[in-house]
């Protein structure tokens, strides 16, 4: 997984399936799309870990949450079940159904060295319309580590367009990070939130995710219709954020006494 992305622009479609659908759509799409060439050999995905960062006040989640047209989302990510010589901090900026994702490659040697930037003084005006990397909304905002969530991805790509993903998440999981910066974690610290009473389905259900630099291509609606595909919001974040916040009450005030 060494692939830096750099900068995309792209629209994101979001349902839940259940297992019979989604082994139906994967043998649907097989005629137009592979799988990623990033998944190893022998296997039919990878794990994806995020360590989300939010500010004392959560405001990432509740913008989200309440679907602010315009909004962000700075993470950091790295592939697989221990973290290797890399991450990548990203950025996600919403801004109505537009969707722009900025991302670097950084040695975990160096990880710490990316929350001590060479910007001015906080307590300045800030000039700038819109942050454009992870450091400048961490900077800024004051963020830190809040969650961190883990799944395992089956991704496709599609042969018809030069960019269009079509992906598959399974085995969500989260940990709360109580503001520590290490993005590395242990399997029994994990907890699984994609029950089907937590994400309000008839069963635990598969995460579909279409994404596509156009608006709906017609492979996508294609797609869309065959399966009878509802659109639904499903944030991975807010879905951990909400399950912890139902089994600890105070849980806002921990978050809030940790990221002081």
């Amino acid at each position: 997984m060494s692939q830096d992305l750099s900068k995309i622009r792209r629209y994101e479609l979001k349902y839940t399936v259940t297992e019979a659908v989604a082994a139906a759509i994967i043998d649907y799409i097989k005629g137009f799309c592979s799988l990623d060439e990033h998944v190893p050999a022998g296997e039919k995905g990878y794990i994806v870990n995020n360590l989300y960062f939010d500010t004392p006040e959560l405001r990432f989640y509740y913008d989200t949450k309440f679907r602010r047209l315009t909004r962000y989302k700075p993470r950091a990510r790295y592939y697989g079940e221990t973290i290797g010589d890399y991450i990548w901090p990203e950025l996600k900026f919403r801004n109505s159904s537009v969707i722009w994702k900025i991302r670097h490659k950084a040695p975990v040697s160096q990880w710490h060295t990316l929350f001590h930037p060479q910007y001015s003084n906080r307590t300045e005006p800030l000039i700038k319309e819109r942050l454009d990397t992870f450091e400048e909304v961490v900077h800024w905002h004051g963020a830190q580590p809040i969650m961190h969530v883990r799944y395992f991805r089956v991704p496709f790509v599609t042969q018809i367009e030069d960019y269009g993903r079509v992906t598959f998440d399974r085995s969500l999981s989260y940990r709360m990070a109580n503001g520590s910066f290490d993005p590395s974690c242990k399997e029994s610290d994990m907890i699984y939130y994609d029950d089907a009473v937590t994400t309000m389905h008839c069963e635990s259900p598969v995460l579909l995710e279409i994404k596509v630099e156009r608006l709906v291509p017609f492979w996508a609606i294609d797609l869309i219709k065959r399966f009878e595909l509802v659109q639904r919001p499903f944030s991975k974040y807010c879905y951990g954020i909400d399950n912890n916040m139902a089994h600890s009450p105070d849980m806002r005030h921990s978050i809030l006494r940790s990221t002081m």
